[in-house]
């Protein structure tokens, strides 16, 4: 053993104790990867939930004005129509948003034409 190595003896990690440290970096790091994952599910859901219920109240506004939905131009979105007539004058209508997600949105209202004298 020289003079030098008995000043400074090695310093370093050992195989096991680097394998251990990769080891917790990729359970961190694959548990970094599921919260990513959830949160921007999370994201898109409540995205498509706000753009459910804008989709349903432009549907109600779009029947007021011409007395037919509006078309959606969204792959996997679907929109339904039904109305109630409840008087000659008046009818109940209810709009049904569907995103591809399966949230449902339903909006109602009633919606009465002006009578004409």
């Amino acid at each position: 053993m020289t003079h030098n190595q008995r000043l400074h003896p090695q310093a370093g990690l050992s195989l096991p104790e680097t394998m251990l440290a990769t080891l917790l970096l990729s359970v961190s790091v694959l548990g970094l990867l599921n919260y990513y994952q959830s949160l921007t599910q999370g994201f898109s859901r409540q995205w498509q939930v706000r753009q459910a219920w804008t989709e349903a109240h432009e549907q109600l506004e779009s029947f007021a004005v011409l007395n037919v939905g509006k078309a959606l131009d969204k792959p996997g979105w679907s929109a339904q129509i039904t109305r109630i007539q409840t008087s000659t004058d008046c009818q109940w209508v209810t709009a049904r948003v569907e995103t591809p997600l399966h949230y449902t949105s339903r909006l109602s209202r009633m919606i009465c034409r002006p009578i004409v004298d």
